[in-house]
């Protein structure tokens, strides 16, 4: 997703709302990560998570908006408002709505681990599903500790509402002549917005891979960020990429997100 921060700063239909939200007592199926412990026993040491049991936000991990704001370039239609996540059941859940809020047609929800936490390097997990439909644009990305830069900019998912079993997979930098890049690779496998499935990244010096239910689907070696980065995960509405709602589109949308996982190295330093 080409998330332009710096410049954007400075220059059929879904299901009903109590049946949509997953129980976490369900047995555990192929698209189910790995356990925190069995992560552990692969050598990896778990440093952030967030399972979303509680009723509230958790602040100490999340904030619930940009930090510069709730509003965002690429020609996004949405404004990320306060009230644009619910959390039950142990999941939380991001929701567009059509509705005029604070000059905008359309609300939805986000959360950015911005001034919380960051880290370089390691194994960054997110269990979700996604809406269907024209116009939405649900994304789990890392973006620099240092705001005053972009990129770089590590995409884990990026999914378009009318193409609900395609998945993309993209980094960012620049080169040597300040020019942005990009290189990124897409995977079409099952309908995203039918189930939950697992998506990951595994970053390390000089390379990154991309995993889709356990499964590795895209890698990059080279121009490769190595600082810290936060998380962000957001369901943008409208967009450059993905274009505008249709008459086809059904409001509410909805991207549920089961846990985000972080972990590093148990021998990094």
């Amino acid at each position: 997703m080409k998330r332009c921060i710096w410049f954007a700063v400075f220059c059929a239909a879904l299901l009903t709302t109590t049946a949509a939200f997953s129980s976490k007592g369900a047995p555990r199926m192929q698209n189910e990560a790995l356990s925190v412990r069995e992560m552990e026993k692969k050598g990896w040491r778990l440093t952030f998570r967030d399972e979303f049991n509680g009723r509230k936000l958790d602040q100490t991990k999340w904030s619930d908006s940009y930090w510069y704001g709730r509003t965002h370039g690429n020609n996004e239609l949405q404004y990320y408002a306060p009230d644009g996540y619910e959390l039950k059941n142990g999941i939380l859940r991001l929701k567009a709505e059509k509705r005029r809020y604070e000059g905008h047609d359309y609300t939805s929800g986000m959360i950015s681990s911005h001034g919380k936490f960051v880290q370089k390097y390691g194994y960054f997990e997110i269990r979700a599903k996604f809406p269907k439909g024209k116009g939405y644009w649900p994304a789990f990305w890392l973006l620099p500790a240092d705001v005053r830069k972009w990129p770089p900019e590590i995409d884990v998912l990026e999914i378009l509402g009318h193409e609900p079993n395609k998945v993309y997979m993209t980094l960012h930098w620049r080169d040597e002549a300040g020019r942005h890049r990009q290189k990124g690779g897409s995977w079409v496998g099952p309908d995203f917005s039918a189930d939950f499935h697992v998506f990951a990244i595994e970053w390390k010096r000089g390379e990154i891979i991309w995993y889709v239910d356990g499964v590795e689907r895209f890698r990059v070696n080279e121009n490769v960020p190595d600082e810290p980065m936060y998380l962000i995960a957001n369901l943008a509405v409208g967009g450059d990429w993905p274009g505008a709602p249709d008459a086809s589109t059904v409001f509410p949308g909805y991207m549920d997100i089961d846990y985000i996982r972080v972990y590093s190295r148990a021998s990094s330093p």
